[in-house]
C-alpha cells in the first residue's frame, strides 16, 4: 500500500448516479502557508518583489530582471505601466512614501498566510487544483483477505464500502511555480461554484506559497468513478474535494492508467456495459470509449479533425441539446450546464482565432485604465469589413479593460467579453482576419455577450435563477452555428 491514511470530504454536491464506483486515489499532501482570501494585499508578487529589491538599491532594470529572471522589456513594463502610473515609484525609480506604505502592509498580509496543504497527484505527478486547512481523514473499519481496506460511511446503513485503490507511478517533486499556477485554478473553480460563474480578477495576481515541510504526506483522496447520465462524457471522476461535481484533471491519469490495467478497465466496462468488450485488451476497450465520443463530430463536422478542444465542447454541446430535446421535463442542472458548454465552445473557437490570426495590441498610454467613455470611443473606431460594429456590442464590452485584451491578444487566456474583445482589435489590425470575409451581419457578435451574460445568470450553483428551456436552446443552436461560421478555415 502507497498509505494509511485516507482522507474523505464529505461533499454536498455528490454524485448521485446509482453506478459509481469508490476510489481510493494516491497524492502527496504538502504542508504550506497560503494566502488567507479574507485579507489580500495590493500587490501581486511580481509588484512587491520588484518593488523590495528597489527599496534595497537595485535600481538597475537588466539588474533587476536577472534578479527575478525576467525578461528586461517585462520589467520595464511593468515599472512604466503598473509602478509608476500607481504612484509607488517616482521618475527617478524612487519608492514613494505610498509604495512604502503598501510594501509595509504585503508584510502584515503574509504573516496572516494560513497553514494547510497542497496536493500533488501521485499517478501523474499534477498539482490538484484544490488547498484545504484541515485532513479530514477517515479509518478503515478492517482489511480483506488481500489486505485491502474497507469502510463503513454510515454507521445507520452499515453499508460496507469497497473502493478501488490505485497505483501511485509519480515521485513527490516541490515546483513552486507549478503549484501556484494550481492555486489560480482553486480560486477559479471556488468562485465558480460560489458566486454565478463569478469571473476572478483578469489582471496577474500571484500569491505567496511557502512550502513548511521537506517532505510531503503519501495519503489516499477518496473520489468516485461514476456513469455520466447525461450521456455527454459517458463517465467521469468526481471531486475528491466536493467544489464541483466532477473534475478533468483526474480524467487523462486515470485514462491512462485503465489502458494498462485490466482490472480498472472492468471498473467501467460494468459501467458501461453498453460498450461491448469484444474480447478486446484493456486499452483497446478504453480507446474505443474514448473514440466513440467523437464518432458524431467526425461524421457531420470533419473539419474539426485537428481541432480537438473545439471538437470535445461541440460534442457535449450536441448530447446536451439532444438529451434536453428529448424530454418532457429538464432539471435546471442540465440546463446550465448545455449553457455553461455553450460558453466554452465559443470561448474555443475565440481563442483558436487569436491563435491563428496573431496581432499585438494597440500603443496604448503607460497608463493602461480607460474610463467607459474612453472605452466606448475607441471600440466605436473599429471596423469589419469596412462597417463599424455594433453600437450595442461597443456598450457590452466598454468595461473590458486594456489590460484585459491586451492579455487577450498574447495570451488567450481571459473570459470570454475578454476574448471577443480581443478579436476585434486583431480584425481591425489585419486584413485577412475571418471577420472581414464572414461580415458582421452574419458574425451577430453581440450574440456573443448576451450568451455570456445568461450563462452567468443560470450557470452557477448558488445564483438560485433557473435557465429557460426554450432560450438555453436557442442559444446552445447560436454557438453550434456560430462556430461553423469558420469551417472554411479550421
Amino acid at each position: 500500500m502507497f498509505s494509511d491514511r485516507y482522507c474523505h470530504m464529505r461533499a454536498a454536491n455528490a454524485p448521485s448516479s446509482r453506478n459509481r464506483q469508490d476510489l481510493l486515489w494516491p497524492v502527496y499532501a504538502w504542508k504550506v502557508l497560503y494566502p488567507d482570501e479574507r485579507r489580500r494585499s495590493g500587490l501581486n508578487l511580481f509588484q512587491e518583489t520588484m518593488l523590495g529589491m528597489i527599496r534595497a538599491g537595485v535600481r538597475d532594470v537588466d539588474e533587476l530582471a536577472a534578479l527575478m529572471a525576467l525578461d528586461p522589456e517585462l520589467v520595464r513594463f511593468i515599472i512604466a505601466v503598473q509602478l509608476q502610473p500607481s504612484g509607488w515609484l517616482d521618475v527617478g525609480l524612487r519608492v514613494t512614501k505610498r509604495g512604502e506604505r503598501l510594501l509595509d502592509d504585503a508584510e502584515e498580509v503574509r504573516s496572516s498566510l494560513q497553514a494547510g496543504y497542497a496536493f500533488q497527484d501521485a499517478v501523474s505527478g499534477e498539482w490538484i487544483p484544490r488547498f484545504t486547512t484541515q485532513l479530514s481523514e477517515i479509518l478503515p473499519t478492517g482489511h480483506d483477505a488481500k489486505n485491502r481496506p474497507f469502510f463503513v460511511l454510515d454507521r445507520d446503513s452499515g453499508r460496507k464500502r469497497n473502493p478501488f485503490v490505485l497505483r501511485d507511478i509519480a515521485p513527490p517533486s516541490l515546483d513552486l511555480d507549478r503549484l501556484l499556477r494550481a492555486h489560480r485554478q482553486y480560486r477559479r473553480d471556488v468562485g465558480a461554484a460560489e458566486s454565478e460563474w463569478r469571473e476572478v480578477n483578469p489582471e496577474v495576481n500571484f500569491d505567496a506559497i511557502e512550502c513548511i515541510a521537506d517532505e510531503p504526506i503519501p495519503m489516499y483522496l477518496w473520489c468516485e468513478l461514476y456513469r455520466d447520465e447525461t450521456g455527454v462524457d459517458r463517465w467521469l471522476i468526481s471531486d475528491p474535494f466536493g467544489i464541483r461535481r466532477a473534475v478533468t484533471w483526474l480524467r487523462k491519469p486515470f485514462i491512462e492508467l485503465a489502458m494498462g490495467n485490466a482490472r480498472l478497465a472492468g471498473l467501467m466496462q460494468r459501467l458501461l456495459p453498453e460498450v461491448a468488450a469484444d474480447g478486446l485488451s484493456a486499452q483497446e476497450w478504453v480507446e474505443r470509449i474514448e473514440e466513440s465520443v467523437n464518432v458524431e463530430i467526425s461524421v457531420s463536422h470533419p473539419y474539426l479533425i485537428g481541432e480537438t478542444l473545439i471538437r470535445d465542447h461541440l460534442a457535449r454541446v450536441l448530447r446536451l441539446t439532444e438529451r434536453v430535446e428529448s424530454q418532457e421535463r429538464t432539471q435546471p442542472e442540465e440546463l446550465g450546464a448545455l449553457m455553461t458548454e455553450s460558453a466554452s465552445l465559443i470561448e474555443t473557437v475565440l481563442q483558436w482565432l487569436l491563435r491563428e490570426w496573431t496581432a499585438s495590441p494597440p500603443d496604448w498610454p503607460k497608463n493602461a485604465n480607460w474610463s467607459p467613455h474612453e472605452a466606448k470611443a475607441e471600440f466605436a473606431t473599429l471596423r469589419i469589413g469596412g462597417a463599424a460594429i455594433d453600437a450595442d456590442l461597443v456598450n457590452a464590452l466598454a468595461g473590458q479593460s486594456r489590460s484585459v485584451i491586451a492579455r487577450a491578444m498574447k495570451m488567450m487566456n481571459q473570459p470570454l467579453k475578454g476574448l471577443l474583445a480581443a478579436t476585434l482589435f486583431a480584425a481591425h489590425e489585419r486584413d485577412d482576419h475571418p471577420y472581414h470575409e464572414v461580415g458582421s451581419d452574419a458574425l451577430q457578435l453581440i450574440c456573443l455577450s448576451r450568451l455570456t451574460d445568461y450563462r452567468n445568470k443560470v450557470g452557477g450553483h448558488a445564483s438560485g435563477r433557473q435557465a429557460d428551456r426554450d432560450e438555453a436552446l436557442e442559444y446552445a443552436k447560436f454557438a453550434v452555428h456560430w462556430m461553423a461560421l469558420f469551417k472554411r478555415l479550421y
